[in-house]
């Protein structure tokens, strides 16, 4: 009897001392894969090497009439991006507002500019509404004629034709409503228009802010790969 207590007592220890080794090297095993999978983590924000904050809503295309579709930037990346992948799709995030007199100046170099890297390129233009300023009240039908340059009164400050801005409509442009300004705000635009490149995996390539002296067209032809584009170099 003896013999079989002590038996008992040596197994429960030792099967004691087993659970315990256990649950450090399970405790071990969990700090190992933390440490892995937040080291590639990459940081949230808008400055080169970061994450942009994902932008939620509906998105218009060109002559789709009044139907809006759902929109999810982060939908659009490819994860598993190289550089020296010349078939992924970088990005050109602009940032503008059709009350904005210099976006309806400046709509036809996103016009050309759009044409020229079709299909290297996705422009995405995020209309937003500036919520300070009872000028910068646009409509879903606003955004539809500024991105077609159709007949509508209520641009440039609710005192002009959509149809009276520079260039021709934007039919490579996918337009994305922001009026309430929360994709603005998560971003930390300030103004409009206003530019970022995203990589094909979504990383900030440039930001306009960040480059004072050096254009969208400029910032393009440096970054954005133009072999194998049939309308590029």
């Amino acid at each position: 009897m003896k013999m079989n207590e002590l038996a008992k007592t040596t197994r429960a220890e030792s099967d004691s001392r087993i659970g315990s080794l256990l649950t450090v090297s399970g405790v071990f095993f969990i700090a190992v894969i933390l440490v892995f999978s937040t080291t590639d983590a990459i940081p949230i924000g808008v400055d080169e090497g970061e994450m942009p904050p994902n932008i939620k809503g509906k998105s218009h295309v060109a002559d789709a009439g009044n139907v809006w579709n759902d929109f999810d930037l982060y939908s659009l990346f490819q994860s598993n991006w190289t550089e020296g992948d010349y078939n992924s799709t970088w990005f050109v995030v602009e940032f503008m507002s059709t009350d904005c007199p210099v976006c309806m100046s400046y709509s036809d170099e996103i016009e050309e500019l759009s044409d020229y890297w079709f299909g290297r390129v996705q422009f995405i233009a995020v209309a937003v509404d500036f919520q300070f300023s009872d000028e910068f009240t646009s409509t879903p039908e606003e955004i539809i004629a500024f991105q077609e340059k159709k007949d509508f009164e209520g641009c440039n400050h609710g005192k002009g034709n959509c149809n009276t801005r520079d260039g021709g409509p934007h039919t490579k442009v996918l337009y994305v409503d922001d009026r309430d300004a929360s994709s603005m705000d998560d971003w930390g635009v300030q103004g409009t228009p206003t530019s970022y490149i995203l990589s094909p995996n979504g990383v900030v390539a440039w930001n306009q802010r960040n480059h004072a002296g050096q254009d969208l067209i400029e910032a393009l032809m440096e970054i954005v790969p133009t072999d194998g584009m049939e309308g590029g170099a």
